[in-house]
């Protein structure tokens, strides 16, 4: 089941193009962004049929919402900054870079070097 919820997240973060250009050689400080009690949602690369948003809760709870078309999957996972980098329970030994903000939207490498964006859409 847990092969099957990653490979669902993944197929989510690398499908399509990337529609947002950053400088992806410069990576910020994680310190500058409160992840804590952050609701993100994917925003490129996006395909029309899906969606993922991230909560990232206290003592390192990461609840995801994964959608594609009319089925959804959430699962309660981990997160933490380690070394300038996100890791998630999906890949705790990678991490994702975080190389822009610009008002309420992060943009991220991660360690295959995809340029990721996600929407700040709200706080709890």
């Amino acid at each position: 089941m847990r092969n099957v919820i990653r490979a669902i997240f993944l197929a989510v973060l690398v499908s399509g193009p990337s529609a947002y250009a950053a400088d992806s050689t410069k990576e910020l400080a994680w310190s500058s962004v409160n992840l804590e009690g952050a609701r993100l949602q994917l925003v490129s690369p996006k395909d029309k049929d899906r969606s993922l948003e991230l909560y990232f809760g206290k003592n390192g709870n990461l609840v995801t919402t994964s959608c594609i078309k009319d089925t959804c999957t959430g699962p309660l996972l981990v997160w933490k900054i380690e070394n300038n980098r996100l890791k998630t329970g999906f890949a705790p030994t990678e991490g994702d870079a975080l190389i822009k903000v610009t008002g309420n939207r992060l943009t991220l490498r991660e360690a295959s070097g995809k340029i990721v964006v996600y929407d700040i859409k709200g706080r709890h």
